[in-house]
């Protein structure tokens, strides 16, 4: 029979064992107690006694009664810690015959066989199981003599008391009659009680040297060296089929075929690599952990569920539990991050960082030491275009339905809500729980399947609605999904109300309504056919010689692609044939559009924004809303065609409500945004150039000037000094305050904001001259980095 003593916290492997005690954590994404009950089988012991204190619960259920292991496992919990062999003496009515102790928390492949027999050849009462290291100061040092009858016992010893490198293991092999010697319930360990004692009496107590591997897993150190034992052979335990030499790979694994791996390495089932990221060297994932674009892992030890962000670099660390890192954060030697933590995107953790569970630390941080107390702040649960999160991890579906909940309440009972989706799975899954969430609220929600663009804030009005909501998918960040709020008007959801909806979600003040207030479920087909039909009847054409050419660049579906191409039907712009030279063409790949001119002359947003305020001059408008990071070419050509420029905010909701309040919208009662909505942006243009019958070429105004844009990243913290900094430095008589700062050069402008949705600032500038514009910009970088160095010194 076996006792394996489970009982222990870890405390030098916190933060990993904070809320796992030490048997449990994992070696090769097996708990260390695991491999312990492998080897005790291998040997036929397979009748197994447990003692338990720390989190018990967790050893309990994972192992059960044994029979999925292969061996019978019975448990004795402590209520107090009783010692090591306290503990053992729990399982005394067990304990009917020669036994072995051995530690659930150590590495071992020694052969008890011989052990136990080297006990019995000797009649012993006590065998201790001894392995040679060469460094002994932290070990209990064993001295025996030649026929193996230990003589003197030293815990941990000085120097000039080492007279041997045997050492204690841990590893017992006891009868019976030893555990009379001491009461249950008592607090008494074996080295420092019962041995000695044992010793003292004269009894048959034994050292057995034995060969193999022996490590006690003790401090994070030596923790991640035993995993590199592991795959470099060192220690015999358990191992899968290797995939290729050294790299050993569980079921259900998906390698992208971009993705490297050089072994030694060890990777868990249903792990996600995708294309891209390089695994190196002694790295071990656990399982259904996700590697996204990019990433690069060396010498690191992944649990399970862990999320590594696009373009992360991690160097020998350790990451818990359902760890998330999102894009870009760095890593480095001896990090170890804790169960549930969240590091936001561009972080950076310097060598021997530690992060306790549940911490977050906000995107842009820079860790120099470790994280115990305490909680860095959250972020917002708006974006500047919605609610946007990583379905793995802050916006995950469960968090998705208290969103929907939070909605609801904001709204009131009652109400009538559209919910739409793009095609892609990801949002279709946010929409699934959005709508539950709104139902459980008692809202009444209308699905509008699946739509493009901003459809859904022009089919809230013509439904007269009380709001909408938009589940979609962010451009290259796969695993991302926005959530579009609108209001009754086809607004973005004002920063009041986007506050009022924040406090309900993180405050989880929200009513879960019974089964007689649900709210009901009802389907709209045919959104879109009367979103096109709408705009198509305001951008007729009406000079059918006037034609342009559609070009859709990506494979597959493009909804963006199919929604322009019904309103060109609709409105009567295309039937040139698709090679015709000297035809306008609108170019459409998966997330922009961009006009060509009849020459093939790429229009860039300054020549639409010029052709914009044509239009709205031929409409007899006096004024012009234009987001202040904008070329100054667009006044220019404003103020050539009448019209007074109102900068706004780069902000949609900014830029709508004064484009709105100046007229340079469209649609009457239903309400269209140019420059918000692609379609109405296409047909601004072409119902201008169709009716003047003027080409797109000779309307575009010559851009000499060169801009150029720049971001600094900036922890959160430093934004507002950074801000007070620049304001102070600054001219007011060539500077504009309405979004960050805007100052005018003789030659030029720059224009420096801080983003509220990452840590950086942005730096927009543009000049005369390349030189210029690239002066600018560099000018406005190296001084927010200069107050960076001022706050180090």
């Amino acid at each position: 029979k076996a006792v394996i003593m489970a009982g222990g916290e870890g405390t030098r492997l916190r933060p990993l064992t904070c809320n796992l005690p030490k048997p449990m954590v994992p070696i090769l994404n097996r708990p260390m107690m695991e491999h312990i009950i492998n080897l005790l089988k291998k040997h036929e012991i397979t009748e197994i006694a447990n003692t338990l204190w720390y989190l018990p619960d967790d050893v309990t259920a994972y192992f059960g009664d044994g029979s999925r292991f292969g061996v019978s496992m019975n448990y004795y919990v402590e209520d107090k810690p009783l010692g090591t062999a306290g503990s053992v003496k729990n399982a005394g009515e067990f304990l009917d015959e020669t036994f072995i102790v051995v530690s659930g928390d150590s590495l071992t492949d020694i052969d008890l066989t011989q052990a136990v027999q080297f006990h019995r050849d000797r009649n012993a009462v006590a065998t201790l199981v001894l392995t040679r290291v060469s460094n002994p100061l932290n070990y209990g040092v064993v001295i025996t003599d030649g026929a193996g009858r230990i003589t003197q016992f030293l815990e941990k010893p000085s120097w000039s008391q080492v007279f041997s490198d045997t050492v204690n293991t841990g590893i017992y092999v006891l009868e019976p009659e030893v555990l009379e010697l001491y009461e249950r319930g008592q607090n008494f360990d074996f080295s420092r009680d019962l041995f000695p004692r044992l010793l003292k009496e004269g009894a048959p107590i034994y050292g057995y040297v034995a060969e193999g591997y022996w490590s006690d897993v003790g401090s994070l150190e030596v923790y991640h060296g035993a995993q590199q034992d592991c795959l470099d052979g060192k220690v015999q335990i358990q191992l899968p089929q290797a995939y290729s030499p050294g790299v050993y790979i569980e079921k259900d694994v998906v390698v992208a075929e971009g993705a490297e791996i050089v072994g030694p390495a060890y990777i868990g089932r249903g792990v996600r690599i995708s294309d891209g990221v390089f695994l190196g060297p002694y790295s071990v994932i656990g399982p259904y952990s996700q590697l996204d674009y990019g990433a690069s892992i060396k010498r690191s030890t992944l649990w399970s569920g862990v999320q590594i962000g696009s373009g992360c670099q991690l160097r020998g660390c350790i990451c818990a539990k359902n760890v998330r890192l999102e894009e870009k954060v760095q890593a480095y030697e001896g990090v170890v991050l804790g169960e549930k933590t969240l590091v936001g995107l561009e972080s950076t953790l310097t060598p021997n960082t530690k992060v306790w569970p549940e911490k977050y630390l906000p995107s842009g941080t820079t860790l120099r030491k470790s994280l115990v107390w305490g909680s860095q702040e959250r972020p917002t649960l708006f974006s500047k275009l919605g609610i946007s999160g990583d379905i793995r991890g802050q916006m995950t579906p469960e968090n998705i339905v208290q969103v929907g909940l939070s909605y609801a309440a904001f709204m009131g009972k009652g109400k009538r809500v559209l919910v739409t989706t793009d095609s892609s799975p990801i949002a279709r899954v946010g929409k699934r729980a959005l709508v539950s969430g709104l139902l459980s609220g008692g809202t009444h929600v209308l699905d509008g399947g699946t739509v493009a663009g901003n459809l859904t804030r022009f089919a809230v009005q013509i439904l007269d609605l009380d709001g909408a909501l938009h589940c979609e998918t962010v451009p290259r960040r796969t695993n991302y999904v926005t959530i579009q709020c609108w209001t009754k008007d086809g607004r973005f959801l004002s920063k009041s109300d986007q506050r009022k909806i924040e406090n309900l979600f993180l405050r989880e003040d929200f009513p879960r309504v019974g089964s007689q207030d649900l709210g009901e479920l009802a389907f709209v087909p045919s959104l879109t056919e009367q979103y096109l039909d709408t705009l198509a009847e305001l951008y007729y054409n009406r000079h059918p010689e006037f034609r342009v050419r559609l070009e859709i660049e990506s494979e597959g579906n493009n909804e963006l692609g199919g929604l322009i191409e019904g309103f060109l039907e609709r409105a009567g712009y295309i039937g040139l044939d698709h090679q015709e030279p000297g035809v306008l063409s609108i170019v459409v790949n998966d997330h922009e559009w961009f006009f060509l001119d009849e020459q093939g002359q790429l229009v860039d947003g300054s020549g639409w924004w010029g052709v914009f305020a044509q239009a709205l001059r031929a409409r007899s408008q006096t004024a012009m809303a234009v987001p202040i990071h904008l070329s100054q070419t667009i006044p220019q050509v404003a103020s050539k065609n009448g019209l007074e420029v109102h900068w706004t905010k780069l902000e949609p909701l900014f830029w709508m409500e004064t484009a709105s309040e100046l007229g340079n919208t469209e649609g009457g009662d239903i309400e269209v945004f140019p420059y918000i909505e692609p379609v109405a942006s296409i047909g601004e243009v072409l119902r201008f150039l169709s009716s003047t019958q003027q080409s797109l070429s000779s309307v575009v105004s010559t851009n000499n000037l060169y801009r150029r844009s720049e971001r600094v990243l900036c922890q959160w913290k430093d934004k507002g000094r950074i801000m007070r900094e620049l304001i102070g430095a600054s001219d007011p008589k060539r500077t504009v305050y309405l979004d960050g700062i805007k100052e005018h050069t003789p030659n030029g402008w720059a224009l420096v904001i801080p983003d509220g949705d990452e840590p950086v600032f942005r730096i927009y500038s543009e000049a005369d001259t390349p030189e210029e514009a690239d002066g600018l910009v560099k000018y406005y970088a190296d001084l927010i980095k200069s107050y960076f160095e001022d706050e180090e010194r």
